[in-house]
């Protein structure tokens, strides 16, 4: 499994370039510069789902290397998925004000649901077509993201959440015409996803802690957003501001991540320090991969429709016997699948949300 690590890393390094000195990338942490980052963590989402369909433990040298890889990581995989979440909503915000935020329930959201309940009907189509029957209350909440039918559906349900609370916290922009009420917006929002997350922990059912032990990165890109200026004239001021960051976030990294397993909140700190150290080093490399690219493109169909192919052959003992050849077709068919299904879609929301005429 390793070999797919060695890979990836290949391409990231065959990929990147270092600033000169006393220079920084300021794409950084734009919509483009963003793009090959989400690429490669949600190479590794792939990575991780598939090998939840191997049976018996995984002794091989190679394979003891991912898996201390992947346990290393934890759900830091999914963590710059909610942090650019959050700072690219606040940019908007600070642009276009409230009816950027009215476009969040009237398109965002209503958009992010169908584009997920078209692909939920695909996997009741699969299961039914593997004689599974799973109970109609489950297949309905399947719709809401609250439960599943062999997709993958939590990062959903929070997010479809978290929009709804972005919308509350910002309501008020429609009355007070005012920037100033931004880091009061900011503060609400980050209230609510608190309580999101005990909401979450205080539900006894199958709730494991990936629903919410990363919520707050969330909040977090907000809080970024709003003080990016001030971090950047700090930070990339020089190499030397910036070599001294570097060194007080690895001493944080190493001390957080040593300390994360001890609950919800040492959880965070380490999720908080993972994406500020991720977000340091993209300031001064720049990673341009058209291959890294298309796969931070297509974040959202990868997500939902790579367990397709992964039950489909699962169900053939494909990744009981020929655990590699399963990863690689996974990977084949599900970025082939993304592919169609997102051109569909782009085509289907076109129809949907015609661009109002001037």
């Amino acid at each position: 499994m390793f070999a797919f690590i060695l890979i990836l890393l290949m391409l990231i390094i065959a990929s990147s370039k270092a600033a000169k000195k006393n220079e920084f990338n300021k794409e950084y942490i734009s919509k483009d510069g963003t793009l090959p980052i989400k690429g490669i963590f949600v190479a590794l989402v792939i990575l991780s789902h598939a090998k939840g369909y191997f049976s018996g433990e995984m002794t091989g040298l190679f394979d003891k290397a991912y898996t201390a890889t992947q346990a290393h990581l934890g759900q830091m995989i999914v963590a710059m998925f909610l942090f650019y979440s959050g700072y690219g909503i606040m940019e908007q915000i600070k642009k276009r004000e409230f009816p950027y935020v009215k476009s969040i329930m009237t398109r965002r959201f209503p958009n992010l649901l169908l584009n997920y309940d078209i692909a939920v009907v695909f996997y009741i189509i699969l299961v039914l077509c593997l004689k599974l029957k799973p109970p109609v209350w489950k297949v309905f909440l399947s719709f809401t993201a609250w439960d599943t039918v062999g997709n993958s559906s939590w990062f959903i349900f929070v997010t479809l959440v978290l929009y709804v609370f972005t919308f509350i916290s910002f309501l008020p922009l429609k009355k007070i015409k005012s920037k100033h009420y931004h880091i009061a917006g900011i503060a609400i929002l980050t209230g609510l996803s608190v309580l999101l997350v005990f909401i979450l922990v205080l539900t006894k059912t199958d709730r494991q802690p990936w629903w919410y032990n990363t919520v707050m990165l969330y909040p977090l890109g907000f809080w970024y957003s709003y003080l990016k200026n001030g971090i950047e004239k700090l930070v990339m001021r020089n190499d030397a501001t910036y070599l001294i960051t570097a060194a007080l976030l690895t001493v944080a990294y190493i001390s957080s991540y040593l300390s994360r397993d001890n609950g919800y909140v040492s959880y965070f700190v380490f999720g908080a320090v993972f994406v500020l150290c991720v977000t340091l080093l993209t300031m001064k490399i720049e990673i341009k991969s058209n291959v890294l690219n298309w796969f931070g493109e297509h974040v959202f169909s990868i997500y939902i429709l790579q367990r397709i192919p992964m039950m489909i052959m699962d169900n053939m003992g494909l990744a009981k016997e020929h655990r590699y050849l399963f990863v690689v077709l996974s990977i084949a068919i599900t970025c082939a699948m993304a592919e169609l299904y997102d051109r569909f879609y782009a085509w289907l929301s076109a129809k949907i949300w015609k661009p109002k005429t001037q």
